[in-house]
């Protein structure tokens, strides 16, 4: 089922996807649910990003072509940095170019929204914890990042860094999906999610052995070969991932400084 956050109308809400429908949602989007009746076409809302999270914890160096590409050292656990709820960005939604940086990156992800409370959760319950998969833009700048001498913060938890959507796919296996990673129609990456070394049930058990996750928090699961591609003013950047669909996040203006 595809389960999608939107305004209609200047009301806020859950509901389901049908075709080219959007559907009110009867329940509770992290607990028991069902379809209700249909509000509008989808054409007529607003999506928003598909997620309410407290916190957005990220993996990286999680593709063996990617790790190669970089040169880097395979690691033995997770990598991860976090990125605060203020780096959401719904689909579709225009993103600044921000003035400190001249290197605005792109980087196709899988993404994790958490369902319940998850800690001290074993690999093999792991995904019985997630609501469903939605697209994700780990959106980066790359000369910050050279500059702070790899440190995530300025180049990862600036605002409006975590594109996500259109919407969260329930229905899923994550282990075996194409993702592409498109700019201005061009595809600049294009493997999938079986490629990853440390797989969302993996991830999602090794951060609940020391920090808990909370309903709506959301897991990014790393970015095939060829992330951190530098984007332009005007640029258009896509995620496709197989069974959910395609996230589209144009770059906005240069802010001033």
């Amino acid at each position: 089922m595809k389960v999608a956050r939107f305004n209609y109308q200047g009301t806020q809400g859950w509901g389901t996807i049908d075709g080219g429908d959007l559907y009110t949602l009867q329940g509770d989007p992290y607990g028991v649910f069902a379809r209700g009746e249909r509000l509008c076409a989808l054409g007529d809302a607003r999506l928003l990003a598909p997620a309410e999270p407290t916190i957005i914890v990220a993996c990286g160096l999680n593709y063996i072509g990617e790790i190669k590409h970089l040169g880097a050292e395979v690691p033995e656990e997770p990598s991860l940095f976090f990125k605060p709820p203020t780096t959401l960005l719904d689909p579709g939604a225009e993103i600044p170019y921000p003035a400190i940086t001249r290197e605005l990156s792109h980087e196709a992800e899988l993404c994790c929204v958490i369902k319940r409370t998850t800690r001290n959760v074993a690999e093999h319950e792991a995904l019985d914890h997630v609501l469903g998969y939605t697209c994700g833009n780990d959106i980066g700048m790359m000369d910050i990042l050279q500059k702070d001498k790899g440190l995530i913060t300025r180049a990862k938890g600036f605002d409006m860094s975590s594109a996500l959507g259109p919407w969260v796919e329930t229905d899923l296996d994550p282990t075996n999906l194409a993702i592409k990673g498109r700019v201005n129609g061009e595809v600049i990456q294009d493997s999938n999610t079986s490629e990853m070394l440390f797989g969302a049930a993996r991830i999602i058990s090794y951060i609940s052995e020391f920090m808990t996750l909370r309903a709506g928090d959301v897991v990014f699961t790393g970015t095939p070969e060829n992330g951190h591609y530098v984007v332009n003013v005007g640029d258009v950047m896509e995620v496709e991932i197989e069974g959910i669909g395609v996230l589209r996040t144009p770059v906005g203006p240069k802010e001033r400084a």
